[in-house]
């Protein structure tokens, strides 16, 4: 039988608010990018975009290591997208 638990929807749920917020950091990027004219890379948020995604809907199976390297290989390439879009929007070289 299919059994869905509270903490699969608490994990759903928050990995989804996960994916608007990249979004909404995306359109920070491009929104920068068209207005000053500075490289921000804006299209490489739809890496963790989908990852999110994908790991959101990816937690209703039984294998949790490949949900779990999913999602840990989405964080990383947010850290790293978020990371690089401060260092250009602060100024720092």
């Amino acid at each position: 039988m299919f059994e869905i638990s509270l903490l699969q929807i608490i994990e759903t749920y928050s990995w989804i608010i996960i994916t608007s917020i990249m979004i909404f950091i995306a359109a920070i990027a491009k929104f920068y990018q068209k207005k000053f004219g500075v490289r921000t890379f804006y299209y490489f948020y739809i890496i963790p975009i989908i990852s999110f995604l994908t790991a959101a809907i990816h937690l209703f199976s039984y294998d949790t290591l490949v949900s779990e390297t999913i999602e840990l290989s989405g964080m990383i390439v947010s850290l790293l997208a978020s990371f690089y879009l401060y260092r250009i929007m602060v100024g720092v070289k």
